[in-house]
């Protein structure tokens, strides 16, 4: 079966989520090629464990949730590798920027004229 899906909303090393305008079979079985970086690909065994209609002005009729079946070893160093990097570009975003000193500096002399 072939299926088009979008970015993967959510990943781990055991499934990921998905949106997808195709209203797909639970249990059905999916043969996945992820992109990992701009010249390579994961491939990985997937099944359909959950499918849920979305509204009209989703991004895609259906929100899928994929569970993953076989990854060879090697995928999975691979997946793991991909994943890391996703782990620090969040961490990286959530982490707040360090505070300018001058502004602190200002916010010190209010603090003392109150």
């Amino acid at each position: 079966m072939v299926a088009k899906f979008s970015r993967a909303q959510n990943m781990s090393l055991g499934g990921a989520r998905v949106f997808s305008d195709e209203k797909l079979k639970l249990n059905t079985k999916l043969n996945l090629e992820l992109l990992a970086g701009p010249d390579s690909t994961v491939q990985i065994l997937a099944r359909v464990a959950w499918i849920d209609p979305l509204g009209n002005d989703a991004p895609a009729r259906f929100d899928v949730g994929l569970e993953f079946l076989d990854v060879p070893e090697e995928m999975m160093s691979r997946l793991a590798a991909i994943l890391k990097k996703d782990e620090e570009y969040v961490r990286h975003m959530e982490t707040p920027q360090p505070r300018d000193p001058v502004w602190e500096d200002d916010e010190e002399e209010d603090e003392k004229k109150q």
